[in-house]
């Protein structure tokens, strides 16, 4: 388990790089709206897992290669609006959670569950 102090710090992390993809990136030929679904820290505070999602008609592997090459733009924001002793190297990555959940849920709802008990041949 996670202690509360790096939670805290996630938490913070995902809300200042939110705030700087939503309104400090300038990069016209990102047209889908892309959230931070979640930010996972090492415990030395030297990296960090950031999982984004893409919402648009955009391929979304096109746009994590742009969201990666404007990392060095990314981190120096971040290091202005979250101050810690060190700001920790991004590794953005994509979070298929949603599309992993709708795999899932197909799968459950193609089972055909019997109401009736089975009945043995004897």
């Amino acid at each position: 388990m996670k202690g509360v102090r790096l939670q805290r710090i996630n938490s913070e992390i995902q809300k200042a790089l939110s705030s700087i993809i939503d309104n400090d990136l300038r990069d016209p030929q990102i047209t889908s709206i892309i959230s931070v679904s979640s930010v996972d820290i090492t415990p030395d505070l030297a990296n960090a897992k950031v999982y984004i999602t893409c919402y648009g008609d955009m391929d979304k592997q096109e746009v994590l290669n742009r969201i990666k090459g404007a990392g060095g733009f990314i981190r120096g924001r971040l290091s202005q609006k979250v101050k810690l002793r060190i700001t920790p190297r991004l590794d953005f990555r994509l979070d298929n959670s949603e599309e992993y959940s709708a795999k899932i849920e197909g799968i459950l709802k193609n089972i055909k569950y019997s109401t009736e008990p089975e009945k043995d041949d004897e």
